[in-house]
Formats: C-alpha cells, sequence, structure tokens
C-alpha cells in the first residue's frame, strides 16, 4: 500500500554485536530447518551486520539497500557474498533467482510495501522461502520515533504508546509504519506468497545502556527470542513461501 506517513524517513540499521540480530537469525534458521538457503537475497541490507550471520550458511548471498553499503561489517572476507543498490519497488533481478529472500524492518520505510513484496515474489524461485519482520503496533512504544511537539526530550522520540493510536492519528506523526500479524499476513497472501509460520519477536532492549537492568529483564521477561504477548515484542516475523515446485536447491 501506498504511504499515508507524510514524513517517512530510512531505517537505522542494527550494529554488530545487538542482540536483535541474533534472535531474527535464530528465528529465521529455525524456520528454514529443514531446506537448505541456496541462493539468497537480502533486501534492506544496510550495513551488512545482520546478513553476514546467513553467508556462511549459504551458497550465495546478495546484499542489496538503497544506499551505498559501507564495508563496516567485513564483507571483503566473503566470496560468496556481493552487493547491488538500487529501489526495492523494482528489483533489478530476473524472475524466480533465489531460494531464499530476508527483509528485515524493510516495509516500514518505502514508500510502497505492496509493490515491494510483488517484487520478491517475483524473483523468489517456486518452493523459496521468505522471512520478512516488521514493527510491531502492540510494542509499548513507537520503535522509530514521533513527532509530537513538547516530547522531543524523550530519548529516542521513544514516546510510550503512540503505537497504540488510531492509524490516522499515529501515521500524522510517526516516522515509519506499524503493523499487525492479521495485516501483515493479508499483504504477504496478497502478493501471492503462502504463509507458513507467524509471530513476535521479544523485545531485545538494545536501546538500554549495557548494566544490570539490561541484563535482569533480559535473564526474565525478555529471555526468549519469540513470545506469545504482543506487548513484549518489538517486532513481527511472517514466513512465507512461494507456490509452485522448487527448482535446484531450496
Amino acid at each position: 500500500m501506498k504511504s499515508e506517513i507524510s514524513n517517512i524517513e530510512p531505517g537505522r540499521p542494527a550494529r554488530t554485536g545487538q542482540l536483535i540480530l541474533d534472535r531474527r537469525y535464530r528465528i529465521a534458521t529455525r524456520c528454514r530447518s529443514e531446506r537448505k538457503i541456496g541462493a539468497m537475497l537480502d533486501i534492506g541490507c544496510g550495513n551488512g551486520a545482520q546478513t553476514r550471520l546467513f553467508v556462511p550458511d549459504a551458497d550465495q548471498v546478495v546484499g542489496f539497500d538503497l544506499m551505498p553499503i559501507q564495508d563496516t561489517e567485513g564483507y571483503n572476507k566473503f566470496d560468496k557474498f556481493s552487493f547491488v543498490q538500487g529501489n526495492a519497488e523494482k528489483l533489478p533481478f530476473n524472475d524466480s533467482v533465489y531460494n531464499t529472500i530476508t527483509s528485515f524492518e524493510v516495509l516500514e520505510h518505502v514508500p510502497d510495501d505492496t509493490a515491494v513484496l510483488r517484487e520478491m515474489f517475483r524473483v523468489l524461485k517456486p518452493g523459496g522461502f521468505l522471512i520478512i519482520s516488521v514493527p510491531n503496533r502492540w510494542w509499548f512504544f513507537e520503535s522509530h520515533g514521533a513527532n509530537v511537539p513538547g516530547f522531543n526530550w524523550i530519548p529516542w522520540n521513544r514516546i510510550p504508546f503512540v503505537s497504540w493510536l488510531p492509524t490516522m492519528i499515529h501515521d500524522k506523526i510517526a516516522q515509519a509504519r506499524i503493523y499487525t500479524v492479521p495485516q501483515t499476513s493479508r499483504l504477504v497472501r496478497d502478493a501471492g506468497f503462502r504463509i507458513r509460520q507467524s509471530g513476535f519477536i521479544t523485545a531485545p532492549l538494545d536501546v538500554l545502556p549495557n548494566g544490570s537492568i539490561q541484563s535482569f529483564f533480559r535473564r526474565t521477561i525478555f529471555k526468549e527470542d519469540t513470545t506469545g504477548i504482543p506487548c513484549l515484542a518489538v517486532n513481527l516475523f511472517i514466513t512465507a513461501e512461494k507456490p509452485g515446485k522448487t527448482h535446484g536447491t531450496s
């Protein structure tokens, strides 16, 4: 759908060492445990901190992003990695090229998330695997910040409960979209995919300073990678496949 957010902003990629990277990787690996990654495309690879975790498991990895990549994550040592710059609404790849497509925290930043999902479907092989994650509406905080007069003093603009506001109000002040599981599942199905699994990614608390408070909550309430309690999840994830007979490695 076309964005109704007038001040939508680019995302800031997670950094090496942040827990969210490991959580996404473990979830993706468990979801795809019965298949090889094969040729993989990571859309919205950013600085590559997430993408590089998949490189040892894949036959080939292409990182794709709107902005030029900076080799801050040591990509040069991976022979089977390459980077392509471009617009995800019109991917510069042939049809049915990749066995696996990943895209973490990207759809909320693009002008037309429906167009991006359709492009993902086009370049994925029949029987291929998709995993995406997007911001969860029911997390306590607006994870991408919001422009609310008088609240600029709040760190990172993480204003409590802004994400719970009606969409019409939220989109006027937010810097990115937020999603529910039914909404995201519908978008993925409408693009042609068959849903395999959906769930919530437990908040990693990476924005908290390292210390006893962060450590306590990570050992207790926010211990597991996934949660059944929506308000404890900063993101939601969807795994899906492109219907059809699998060709080659899958």
